[in-house]
């Protein structure tokens, strides 16, 4: 755990604080994400937590102890460093980047050489092909990576990374912070994370810090955040788009219904009366083999005026239409209006589970939104 208690930093010639007075618990295991407009003193925050910068008063502790107890190279040494620049050594190889703490440390070369193997591989980058390579061979995401895997290599528990992946494009940024959330389900770091995009920290954070003037305005959960913004700086922070950006938070699972009718493909002339007789909206077809490959609704018949080859059709056009359980709202209600469809299956593999529509995806954000 890392706690901040009282902590206020003033710079010579500052008027007014850096971080003023602040006081945050960061639990063990979790991102917490500080965010905030630029200046607002995240930044210094963070690097006062490993002493790069000392605090002008208030303490910092760790597990309980005060940094300051602590020798500030072996504190440096014990926790994960990653800056948006990255900050590779350019005359050394990615092997040589990554293994610069564990050689520190005087870690033997057959474990250093392990270790170094294990992280390319988590890492996602291809071991014989980066191995040896500089990184001005990579390109910027796999430079960030190689970053990451740099601050992991002697196993750290406490991570602090600094708009980690703010230097690449939209694309490998998205990639980057998916990854990074599956690797955390495993790893079980606690990290102080820093970005200025609310949208990257509501994905990142089991907690979110907002900042504003080196103030601390608002801490908690981004459901909390999301639901009762503290006052009109953290509600326009958020944006105007506060219940779209809660989307974020959840997944089909949560929202989905159960199917409330299956018919064999068959059956697809007499779907319509099943559907009535147990008051479903809607029917999933199974093929001969027994596999979900559409739906049909009863409006699909109204429209179709029960013509058989119509209704395949209108079958057809949902084939596409199913998700796994894992897939995000946002996701789901982009599919939904891609494919033009008023329902998806939700699957499990290739286990039907449930369904889900726009009213779903309404019902359970709104409800959320009430608790």
């Amino acid at each position: 755990m890392i706690e901040l208690l009282q902590i206020t930093k003033k710079f010579p010639n500052q008027t007014t604080p850096a971080v003023d007075l602040l006081s945050l618990s960061i639990p063990a295991g979790e991102i917490c994400v500080l965010v905030g407009p630029s200046g607002c003193g995240k930044s210094t925050t963070l690097r006062m937590i490993n002493r790069m910068i000392e605090p002008t008063s208030g303490i910092i502790k760790i597990n309980g102890e005060d940094v300051k107890n602590t020798n500030s190279d072996q504190l440096r040494m014990g926790i994960g460093y990653v800056i948006q620049q990255i900050g590779l050594l350019p005359h050394r190889t990615i092997a040589e980047n990554i293994a610069i703490v564990p050689r520190l440390y005087k870690w033997p070369k057959d474990k250093i050489k392990k270790r170094v193997e294990e992280l390319i591989v988590m890492m996602g980058l291809d071991l014989e092909k980066t191995w040896g390579k500089y990184p001005s061979q990579l390109s910027g995401g796999q430079m960030q990576r190689v970053g990451v895997a740099r601050a992991m290599a002697v196993d750290p528990p406490i991570m602090l990374m600094d708009e980690p992946f703010g230097a690449v494009d939209p694309i490998a940024r998205t990639h980057l912070q998916d990854e990074f959330l599956r690797l955390q389900k495993e790893i079980k770091k606690t990290i102080v994370f820093v970005t200025h995009d609310i949208n990257e920290a509501i994905k990142m954070g089991d907690k979110i810090a907002i900042f504003d003037a080196g103030k601390l305005v608002q801490f908690g959960t981004p459901e909390e955040i999301l639901t009762n913004p503290i006052n009109d700086f953290v509600e326009n922070f958020i944006g105007h788009d506060r219940v779209v950006k809660k989307l974020n938070l959840f997944h089909v699972e949560e929202a989905m219904q159960p199917v409330g009718c299956m018919v064999r493909e068959n059956e697809l002339h007499s779907a319509a009366v099943k559907m009535k007789a147990v008051g479903a909206e809607v029917a999933f077809l199974l093929n001969e083999t027994g596999k979900t490959y559409g739906h049909i609704t009863l409006t699909d018949f109204k429209d179709c005026q029960d013509n058989i080859e119509s209704l395949r059709k209108m079958v057809q056009r949902t084939k596409k239409a199913f998700v796994q359980t894992s897939t995000s709202l946002p996701d789901a209600l982009s599919l939904l209006l891609e494919y033009d469809v008023d329902y998806l299956g939700i699957l499990k593999g290739e286990k039907l589970l449930g369904m889900l529509s726009f009213k779903d995806i309404r019902k359970h954000v709104y409800r959320k939104e009430g608790d």
